[in-house]
């Protein structure tokens, strides 16, 4: 897996760099300190995942995003800040990120959910949405039953949805009209029994459900 972490703070950097070697060793790790660099590295390299600083001193997280995806960047994009105000993390998903991680996180709460993360699921800080815990992992179901009924085109645009991608991304990516996506989305919301992207990545964070 080709990681791309992105923030200014160099000390913070360096630190999540080693953490993530020491949690995955065979990880190919890039690091930016700005949002000029970071296109630069996902114009020449394809990523699996970007943890994005949501506050960077040259760019804020929306525009970050948009840039990412106007250089092509097809990976999940997960947020880290030391914001927590639960109505910046559900924009931040609004705007297609798959996961945010509060940098005031302990040691061991920041290792749990680079794991989620790792894993291909979406981590969200629950307890700041005043959303009820998962269940314990014995009790989530290996394949949601709910999404059997999916065709493998409908699954195909759900995994990319929950990545971030933009409709027009997707249509592009899996060759087909964009309004062909927005119907699989209709379908896959109506199959999980939510209305949008942010109701369905609340609820695959909170029943660990894995996107990729």
């Amino acid at each position: 897996m080709n990681v791309l972490m992105i923030d200014d703070h160099v000390m913070f950097l360096q630190g999540m760099k080693n953490l993530l070697s020491v949690l995955v060793p065979e990880l190919r790790v890039e690091t930016a300190g700005d949002m000029s660099n970071a296109v630069k590295l996902v114009e020449l390299a394809e990523f699996d995942l970007v943890l994005l600083d949501w506050h960077l001193a040259d760019c804020n997280g929306e525009e970050s995003i948009r840039r990412l995806r106007d250089a092509g960047c097809l990976a999940r994009i997960v947020v880290l800040s030391g914001d927590t105000n639960a109505t910046m993390i559900r924009n931040t998903v609004d705007l297609g990120a798959a996961g945010f991680i509060p940098k005031k996180y302990s040691s061991e709460m920041m290792v749990a959910a680079l794991e989620q993360v790792l894993a291909g699921r979406i981590f969200l800080p629950l307890e700041t949405l005043n959303a009820p815990p998962p269940p314990p992992a014995e009790d989530r179901p290996a394949n949601d039953p709910r999404l059997t009924g999916l065709t493998a085109r409908q699954m195909d645009v759900y995994r990319a949805a929950a990545r971030g991608l933009p409709n027009k991304l997707i249509a592009r990516q899996l060759n087909i009209a964009e309004s062909t996506v927005k119907a699989h989305l209709t379908a896959v919301y109506t199959a999980l029994g939510v209305r949008n992207r942010t109701e369905a990545a609340y609820q695959a964070s909170r029943e660990g459900v894995r996107i990729d």
